[in-house]
């Protein structure tokens, strides 16, 4: 078996590699003590893996002892995937290839396998990336802009009298224009990301042709999506199934 980790601002995503098949595995909040508690849970529901392969947007200190972890519970090494110049028809548009970030250079390679066409890829996560994939596989670049929770953390910490009291968006027409002001920060947060998305979908598809097809992922990415225009499809998994691919690939 091979484990494959995602690694995220806010989040853990784990899933697996068996018989040649990808599995789907779960999702943790990352937090002090998280990396032994990550790797106790995946041994809880799965074989031991026999290698882990890992996308890590975080420090430099994790990645080390994430490697200590998994050297001491299963006595294997941790191979922590990198972008690269091209690979899997996918050819980086960054100026400096190895700083795009890993994850989405992860779901632009999972795309291009999942969809033919042109490709909208946008990443509903503590950030929101976006990212445009031509029909041919070339990469055009994105753009990085706050996620829905630090839109309103950002508010909460440079607008005096602002707070947030209870959860998150609940949606729906009765939060279109909020009656209270923890609903309208919610609210006005998921409709700036919202929009953003549609706008950015409609302008790709007016350079690119109405065949840019939208591929959704990330924590926020379901809330999102019903209210978007446009239609995509929604991939929950779509990092995890990018480094199932450089797996795959390492391994032959």
């Amino acid at each position: 078996m091979i484990l494959l980790l995602d690694i995220g601002n806010t989040r853990i995503k784990w899933g697996c590699v068996m018989a040649g098949e990808f599995q789907s595995g779960g999702v943790l909040t990352r937090g002090e003590g998280d990396v032994a508690g990550m790797v106790a849970a995946v041994q809880v529901r799965h074989c031991l893996p026999l290698r882990v392969v890992v996308s890590n947007v975080a420090d430099d200190d994790y990645g080390e002892q994430l490697r200590a972890e998994v050297s001491a519970r299963w006595g294997c090494q941790v191979e922590i995937v990198a972008p690269q110049v091209a690979a899997f028809g996918v050819v980086n548009g960054y100026d400096e290839p190895h700083r795009l970030g890993v994850d989405r250079w992860l779901a632009l390679i999972a795309a291009r396998q999942l969809c033919d066409g042109a490709l909208c890829i946008v990443d509903c996560g503590t950030a929101l990336t976006v990212d445009l994939l031509t029909e041919e596989g070339a990469h055009l670049g994105g753009m990085i802009v706050p996620g829905v929770s630090l839109l309103q953390d950002a508010l909460v910490k440079n607008a005096e009298g602002l707070h947030v009291i209870g959860g998150g968006w609940a949606g729906g027409e009765a939060y279109f224009m909020a009656r209270n002001t923890a609903d309208a920060m919610s609210a006005g947060a998921c409709y700036s990301s919202v929009a953003l998305i549609d706008r950015v979908l409609a302008d790709a598809q007016q350079s690119l042709g109405k065949g840019v097809l939208l591929v959704l992922t990330g924590g926020d990415a379901g809330m999102l999506r019903p209210y978007l225009r446009c239609k995509g499809l929604f991939e929950p998994d779509l990092v995890l199934k990018g480094i199932a691919m450089i797996a795959g690939a390492a391994n032959q």
